[in-house]
């Protein structure tokens, strides 16, 4: 194996990413306003709720496609990040899809429940932590595209590796005579 990529997430941008669209949330909200961001008790118990409840579902989704695809997930918490991550290399195309997978399916949800009007305020606020929460996905996924579909990729916690077999350049050469 050969290592061809190394990148690693800064928690500096993370912050700045989800306070980014923490606020282009509130400045679009105050053009349509999905919900009433005036301060109340309930608005702040309703916050409270969704981030617990994001936080859980969100990586227990990671957890549960990486199952589903066949590779043992790792749960761990370095404040103020949760994540999921693997001991082993991982396809770049599961791995996609184990980044990917909360923030389609989270938010296909709370965008089902929103528009049947189930606990629209808590949703909104579901939908909204789930999408600020995924900004490192979203930059984990931008950085697997231009490689190769063949590559594995290593979690290391706070970035990910990419790696490509090695090819043995007699193997390659007697494989062309033949």
């Amino acid at each position: 194996m050969i290592k061809v990529a190394d990148y690693t997430y800064s928690r500096k941008k993370a912050m700045v990413y989800g306070t980014g669209i923490g606020v282009a949330t509130g400045l679009v909200n105050t053009w349509h306003p999905f919900i009433d961001f005036t301060f109340r008790p309930s608005l702040f118990a309703y916050l409270v709720g969704a981030i617990i409840t994001i936080i859980f579902l969100h990586e227990g989704v990671h957890g549960a496609v990486a199952i589903l695809l066949g590779h043992r997930p790792i749960f761990g918490v370095k404040p103020p990040f949760f994540y999921v991550t693997f001991d082993t290399k991982v396809p770049r195309g599961h791995f996609i899809g184990v980044t990917l997978a909360p923030l389609v399916i989270l938010n296909v949800i709370c965008v089902a429940l929103y528009i049947v009007g189930f606990l629209r305020t808590f949703v909104f606020l579901c939908l909204m932590t789930n999408t600020i929460g995924s900004m490192g996905d979203i930059w984990i996924l931008l950085k697997l595209l231009p490689h190769e579909r063949s590559v594995l990729v290593q979690d290391t916690k706070n970035g990910i590796e990419i790696w490509r077999r090695d090819v043995d350049p007699l193997e390659t050469v007697s494989m062309k005579k033949a």
